[in-house]
């Protein structure tokens, strides 16, 4: 609160335009064979946090928010999850500033497509890969000593 010299208070409110959560489709994590998600929510102040759930609601393990201070002095803020084949494969970013109480929300449901399979199989084929191998490396010390033993023969003879 502010007094002018007339005697008159004023009070300066701050209220930022918040926007909903976009949640985008940042690319794929062969390794783990899970989808990047990426949230971003404009028009914040002061400072908010970004929380991702799962369809079920639980708390996912998310990389460290980026924050943007704008130039009207009101955040954005994006942060990226990678997420991996769940039952609903529903996810949710949530916005929240706890001191103003505000909370944005979106969820999306990504489709079983966009989840690569991770090869189980991949073990199996090395295993096929490195018998076939011993067995062409066999054949061939078989042959070669089968004519080291011709050779021999027509010697002696």
């Amino acid at each position: 609160m502010f007094y002018s010299s007339t005697g008159q208070s004023f009070v300066q409110l701050d209220v930022g335009a918040v926007s909903s959560p976009t949640i985008s489709l940042a690319g794929t994590d062969r390794d783990k064979g899970g989808v990047v998600l990426q949230c971003e929510s404009k028009g914040w102040y002061p400072e908010p946090e970004v929380l991702w759930l799962d369809g079920e609601g639980n708390l996912l393990p998310a990389g460290p928010s980026e924050t943007v201070r704008g130039p009207d002095d009101l955040y954005t803020v994006s942060s990226r999850v990678t997420v991996e084949k769940r039952l609903s494969n529903s996810f949710t970013c949530r916005v929240q500033q706890k001191n103003t109480n505000q909370t944005r929300e979106t969820e999306i449901h990504v489709p079983d497509d966009f989840f690569e399979v991770q090869s189980s199989s991949s073990p199996i084929i090395t295993g096929l890969a490195v018998s076939l191998s011993g067995c062409i490396l066999l054949l061939l010390f078989s042959v070669w000593k089968w004519r080291q033993n011709k050779i021999k023969m027509k010697i002696s003879h």
